[in-house]
């Protein structure tokens, strides 16, 4: 197990298939803006929903993971699980597996599956998050729910800056980016665009806290 994790949990950008950042729709909000609601932690059966995205986006060269066969697609469902469950990203850096933060979170309404998800990590406290994939369920797209994910996900980890980078060629995902705020910073020679998001604080929380 941790020699498969060696061999491909890597953030490097030296292919055009390790980007994150999935195909995520920002068609128009019903209320004309992005919600400011929060993000919450995925559960177990999420996990699926999440690896399907991941199988379409790398059908389009646009994942940051090579799902060659059924052994890299196990080795990616224990990395979510072990995320979802202890909050922690196996990280290949080099030639060892460093164990940062991890969140992988959800956009749901009701009990019912989520709209979107998001799969985000950081080495430290100090370091800003990394959006490593987001996607926007097949049968939400064109609801403007990619920009709603994006937003929820600044609220949701408030505080601290967020960080992404993903090719080009992902416009729907792009215009959400930008839509909730997201800066593109550069484009390397590979045209993955890399962007960030400044740090957003969540204004009703803090005013819980100043009344606990």
């Amino acid at each position: 197990m941790l020699t498969k994790l060696k061999q491909w949990l890597s953030p490097s950008a030296s292919t055009t298939h390790d980007h994150p950042g999935g195909h995520v729709d920002s068609g128009p909000d019903v209320n004309g803006q992005a919600s400011s609601r929060a993000l919450e932690s995925a559960r177990e059966g999420d996990i699926d929903s999440f690896i399907e995205a991941v199988q379409r986006a790398d059908a389009k060269g646009h994942s940051p993971w090579v799902l060659r066969d059924k052994a890299y697609l196990d080795t990616l469902r224990r990395a979510l699980e072990f995320t979802l469950h202890r909050r922690v990203w196996l990280q290949r850096e080099q030639e060892h597996v460093e164990h940062w933060q991890g969140r992988l979170l959800a956009l749901r309404h009701g009990d019912g599956p989520p709209l979107g998800m998001v799969l985000a990590c950081r080495p430290d406290d100090e370091a800003a998050w990394q959006l490593r994939f987001f996607f926007i369920s097949q049968e939400w797209k064109g609801s403007g729910h990619g920009a709603r994910l994006l937003t929820a996900a600044r609220l949701s980890l408030s505080g601290v800056p967020l960080q992404t980078r993903l090719p080009l060629g992902c416009h729907t995902a792009i215009q959400s980016l930008e839509a909730a705020g997201f800066q593109r910073m550069y484009v390397d020679a590979f045209e993955v665009a890399s962007y960030e998001a400044p740090a957003q604080w969540d204004v009703r929380q803090q005013h819980r806290r100043g009344f606990s």
